[in-house]
């Protein structure tokens, strides 16, 4: 398949047949195509010049099999290196364009005549300049049929935004909290405001009643804004607003008011899947902006193990280490920092349906979970290095971790968050189709072996 210049080989022999093969070559740089022929465009090869014809010919788009007078040079004794042309592209399946001519022909060229196949392309013209008209005619015929199957053809597409689910409702009410009586209760805890917005007050606030809540709601125009039933008083949100305010809204009808209704609608989700990953370790790192796996176990001298997980890959259980410890170069007994998988999230709405997308990142934290802006080099390291099949692999892991639904009962913990919930990847019916050879060439060997099998292409993400 081509999309742009379409590379046109043409074969015959070569020194019986100048003027044809010139008209050739015009007729293919007028209809916008790269003609591929032996004394104008092929470089030198390393390879003897069988092997390089041969080659090209298979990386050809359109083949133009020209049958002029001489049978021509025979490699072997037995085939022409023209009929060894024509049989690779009729095995690789190319586009074949017969020009015949009128000229006498010696015996072999003639048997080859009634070799090549009649349902091919086929004219026969009289001098070069008709060979000039006919194939230019042909060649725009081939390239305009192949450009309309290809931008017609469509492919599934996997994209990284992923489909979730939320309440058709949220709940809006007037914070109502003591800010006298929540600011001497931090200085006697001696953690005194410096700047405090009403978050902070709301927050503290709760912790003066003892209260233990997620974070899965905000503060906006002095106005608390959650999924949670603000109408039931078992919520201990409830604690620290005005009951008679509390009212809900659907979701919708919130985020379609304005642009800034719809950005903290989008923060309000983000909370959310704070809450959702709080359990499964997985921290909102606000100074890099991603969340990040956190490790879990310390050793004996109170040292950050290394963390993986175990999961089903496809059909095959893998392990994966989202958590690397380093040591310090000169003291091994020490950690220097430790090396996280991450991801970067973003909320999106597409014709009122809603979507997360999830891009797998690196990030290095030192002990206490600060980022170690030392490892930058390192990060570009990784990211330089890593494939498309690394990636994938990242994100297929990352997205079987936050759907436990779907996953083994690893991860049951999760599913008590009700209030937002991820699908399976998005599928989009794409065109023109990009050919898998295209994406195969861009991974190492070892991979493209990994991404084929003998029923063709690998279902990566099982689903």
């Amino acid at each position: 398949m081509f999309i742009t210049q379409p590379k046109i080989f043409i074969s015959s022999t070569v020194l019986d047949l100048t003027n044809e093969r010139t008209a050739a070559y015009n007729a293919v740089n007028k209809v916008g195509g790269f003609p591929v022929m032996s004394e104008k465009t092929m470089e030198a090869q390393s390879t003897d010049s069988l092997t390089a014809c041969l080659s090209k010919v298979m990386e050809s788009d359109i083949y133009v099999l020209i049958l002029g007078s001489r049978y021509g040079w025979q490699p072997d004794g037995k085939e022409s290196i023209t009929e060894l042309e024509y049989q690779t592209a009729r095995s690789k399946n190319i586009p074949v364009l017969v020009i015949n001519t009128t000229y006498s022909k010696d015996a072999l060229q003639k048997d080859f005549e009634g070799r090549v196949e009649p349902n091919y392309f086929r004219k026969t013209v009289n001098d070069a300049f008709e060979l000039e008209r006919e194939l230019e005619q042909a060649l725009k015929t081939e390239i305009d049929k192949k450009q309309k199957e290809y931008f017609n053809r469509t492919e599934a597409v996997y994209s990284n935004l992923v489909k979730i689910q939320f309440p058709s409702h949220l709940y809006i009410a007037d914070l109502d909290i003591d800010k006298k009586a929540v600011k001497q209760y931090n200085k006697e805890r001696k953690r005194p405001f410096f700047k405090p917005s009403l978050h902070d007050y709301a927050v503290s606030a709760l912790y003066m009643q003892d209260i233990s809540f997620p974070h899965d709601w905000l503060v906006w125009d002095g106005k608390i804004i959650t999924f949670h039933n603000l109408q039931d008083d078992a919520v201990g949100l409830t604690k620290i607003i005005d009951k008679g305010t509390a009212e809900p809204f659907s979701c919708d009808e919130f985020y379609d008011t304005s642009t800034d209704h719809l950005s903290q609608f989008k923060y309000l989700l983000k909370k959310c899947l704070e809450a959702k990953l709080h359990k499964l370790k997985i921290k909102w790192i606000k100074d890099a902006k991603m969340f990040a796996f956190l490790p879990i176990q310390k050793d004996d001298l109170d040292r950050w193990q290394p963390r993986s997980i175990e999961w089903t890959k496809t059909t095959k259980r893998a392990t994966r280490k989202v958590v690397e410890i380093k040591r310090n170069l000169k003291n091994k007994e020490e950690v220097f920092n430790m090396r996280c998988l991450a991801f970067r999230t973003g909320f999106e709405n597409f014709d009122n349906d809603w979507y997360i997308s999830i891009k797998p990142e690196w990030i290095f934290l030192w002990s206490d979970f600060r980022v170690c802006h030392l490892a930058f080099k390192n990060i570009q390291w990784l990211k330089k290095t890593e494939r498309n099949m690394h990636v994938f692999n990242h994100f297929n892991f990352i997205l079987h971790y936050l759907q436990p639904s779907q996953s083994f009962s690893l991860f049951d913990e999760n599913k008590d968050y009700p209030y937002i919930k991820l699908d399976k990847i998005e599928k989009f019916d794409f065109a023109p189709i990009v050919p898998d050879s295209v994406w195969s060439s861009l991974e190492a060997v070892g991979n493209q072996k990994k991404m084929t099998d003998e029923d063709g292409n690998v279902d990566l993400f099982g689903i």
